[in-house]
């Protein structure tokens, strides 16, 4: 059993004042801090600082000089401890559009780490394939070299191979067969999520009642007001605003979208519809110069510049090399209450992907996955299920 004193603790209520934390696995209770001493207990002072839920990022590549498509044996492992020390207590191993047999054996190799298993970082959560049924008019940094569109085979054999753990699928909707993608990811309790997609309004509120519920980094390969022909349209941006049902993640390395749009977003949308990704390639949590977006052998060169990764001749970015707590300090650097930033980084993501019965707000019962900033918000402490990471 473990006991936090002297701080503040961030809950879904508020800032609780004069209280104790007290956990081991899991939250046991917050109680009065003069009331929470227990023999054997180890206590911890937080010397007057902020306790907060550790972090849920549903969108990551990779961290640490790996990605979770390389076939080294220590990659997913190094990605995981690399984003804990960083705040991010559980997250979502995010693939991107590659050449099939990268994807398989990508998705096999975290289907059995999700099986066996994994120790010492960042809970993995499941699996969250970004593609590879992507519109090539809005491919980003992706490596679209032809137009792949959903089939029930395809998509049962990733099932499979991935031991039932997808967890998110994003995809543009206005691509032909999308209806098939839809029943699927139905069937089968998946996150369908809108990214990469050259749809307009009208298309993405259609599949909004097809059960795309969410969209990809908003703002970044995402369609706004626009012509068709003579006939101007909304886009993707102004559907996610218009639908209450829209959830919706930005990308919140400080680089991809300026402080006006964070607070736009959290205006409209609000913190509990608005989650906070890093998006977070290879070379986050490294002072890299030169990486790899994507699988190492065959993936995408990148340099890494002015604290983000591009693609080599500068023409888009290709991914953020941020952690979780830039995210957090972006946002509150940006003016989003403190409050809002924390429910951003933990308790909607967790929601968003269903698993905020256990993650995401530091109530009891839930997973004891915390973390510890002082009283400038810088982190001193990581607690994954009650385990201190070091």
């Amino acid at each position: 059993m473990k006991i936090i004193t002297g701080c503040k603790i961030i809950t879904p209520r508020g800032i609780l004042e004069n209280k104790s934390l007290i956990f081991d696995g899991r939250i046991v209770a917050v109680e009065d801090a003069g009331s929470a001493e227990q023999s054997g207990a180890q206590v911890i002072s937080a010397e007057g600082g902020y306790v907060l839920p550790g972090f849920v990022d549903i969108h990551v590549h990779g961290g640490g000089g790996y990605d979770f498509l390389d076939s080294a044996p220590e990659a997913i492992d190094t990605v995981l401890k690399t984003h804990a020390r960083h705040g991010t207590t559980s997250l979502l191993a995010t693939t991107l559009t590659c050449p099939d047999e990268i994807l398989c054996r990508g998705i096999k190799m975290l289907g059995e780490a999700m099986k066996n298993g994994t120790e010492g970082g960042s809970e993995l959560l499941g699996l969250h394939l970004e593609g590879p049924y992507f519109s090539s008019a809005a491919k980003g940094a992706q490596a679209i070299t032809e137009q792949k569109l959903p089939n029930i085979s395809e998509l049962e054999n990733w099932r499979k191979l991935s031991n039932n753990s997808i967890v998110r699928i994003d995809a543009a909707p206005e691509l032909p067969d999308m209806d098939i993608l839809a029943r699927w990811v139905k069937d089968n309790g998946v996150l369908a999520s809108i990214g990469h997609s050259g749809a307009n309004a009208e298309t993405a509120i259609e599949y909004l009642g097809k059960g795309f519920t969410h969209i990809t980094h908003l703002y970044c390969s995402t369609t706004t007001e626009h012509k068709e022909g003579q006939v101007v349209h909304g886009g993707i941006v102004e559907a996610a605003y218009l639908c209450d049902d829209f959830t919706v993640e930005l990308i919140a390395d400080g680089k991809h979208i300026p402080k006006e749009t964070m607070l736009l977003c959290f205006k409209i949308k609000g913190a509990d519809k608005t989650a906070l990704i890093t998006d977070a390639m290879r070379a986050a949590g490294t002072d890299a110069e030169r990486s790899v977006l994507g699988e190492i052998k065959t993936g995408t060169p990148v340099i890494i510049e002015d604290g983000v990764a591009k693609l080599a001749d500068r023409s888009s970015f290709a991914g953020s090399v941020a952690t979780m707590d830039v995210c957090f300090h972006t946002a509150l650097s940006y003016g989003v209450p403190l409050c809002d930033a924390v429910k951003s980084c933990s308790l909607t993501p967790a929601r968003i992907i269903g698993v905020d019965d256990r993650k995401g707000s530091l109530e009891p019962g839930k997973d004891a996955d915390i973390l510890i900033y002082d009283r400038d918000f810088n982190l001193k402490k990581v607690f994954v299920r009650g385990n201190e990471i070091v």
